[in-house]
């Protein structure tokens, strides 16, 4: 019993993957691992948001609404490219691969001007999963200390009209509970 004890807290933990949020789009590896930051000058949200608010934006958890919202960037005070993901998740399922009844993502290219994700968007992609529309797979692979990990890939939607496929998603995010 002590012997097992003691490897437990001397064997290194499971390899978890890295943080962040990483695909394959058009072809291309992406890796997004920085959350929304304030500066100078900053793509951020309208409003003034210190950097504890902004985390919390791009780390959301609700866990009385079960919802998911993250943000990611290439660079959280000038970014080239975001994904806002959110999903549906009960804590309490507890059972592994879990899928959520619902989920979005959306591509964001700050290249193409803009700084908020929205409708009305014509160069960037989005992905929906719930009872109408199937563009999107997403599993949430495990949940614990506050970190959710999963998997994603979809046949991402235009708002001009074009389709393209995003595949091989993956992501570590620690989350803060928000009520």
């Amino acid at each position: 019993m002590y012997l097992l004890l003691l490897l437990h807290f001397l064997l290194p933990p499971p390899n978890d993957p890295p943080a962040g949020l990483f695909f394959h789009f058009k072809g291309r590896p992406y890796a997004l691992t920085r959350p929304m930051r304030p500066g100078p000058e900053s793509y951020l949200p309208r409003g003034r948001f210190d950097e504890h608010q902004l985390d919390t934006m791009s780390n959301r958890f609700d866990s009385r609404r079960n919802h998911v919202e993250i943000i990611r960037q290439d660079d959280g005070k000038r970014p080239r490219f975001g994904v806002a993901l959110a999903f549906e998740f009960d804590e309490e399922n507890g059972e592994y691969p879990y899928t959520p009844a619902y989920a979005m993502l959306q591509l964001k290219d700050f290249g193409w001007g803009g700084v908020e994700f929205d409708a009305r968007d014509t160069c960037n992609y989005t992905g929906v999963s719930n009872a109408v529309s199937d563009d999107l797979f997403i599993e949430i692979d495990d949940y614990r200390n506050d970190t959710i990990f999963g998997r994603f890939s979809g046949l991402l939607l235009s708002g001009a009209g074009g389709m393209a496929t995003l595949d091989s998603g993956y992501f570590a995010i620690r989350v803060y509970r928000v009520r």
